[in-house]
């Protein structure tokens, strides 16, 4: 089964004041990701994880939220741990052909 490794090193530095790091797995195994449709479905699940993950998150030793941030970080994160392959193809799938 194909999924994404945890997020927890992404996310140990965003859950400031959390005494754990948080743990996300994204399965993308049943997905084309060389398919707009692969590509936006993965891009859904990244959504829903980064949702849950950072619903608390925090700027460090503040009360501010920094949930923006930390879903961009998530969903980096997600991306990066595509193996190669799969990132050539999801990129792929997103690039825009002008004509």
């Amino acid at each position: 089964m194909k999924t994404l490794a945890s997020l927890t090193a992404a996310l140990s530095l965003l859950a400031a004041g959390s005494a754990s790091a948080q743990e996300a797995r994204i399965q993308w195994a049943d997905l084309n990701l060389a398919s707009s449709a692969g590509a936006a479905a993965l891009d859904q699940r990244i959504e829903v994880a980064a949702r849950d993950l950072c619903r608390t998150a925090r700027r460090p030793g503040s009360r501010l939220s920094d949930r923006d941030f930390c879903e961009a970080a998530v969903r980096r994160e997600a991306l990066r741990q595509l193996p190669g392959a799969a990132q050539v193809d999801y990129a792929a799938s997103r690039a825009v052909v002008a004509y």
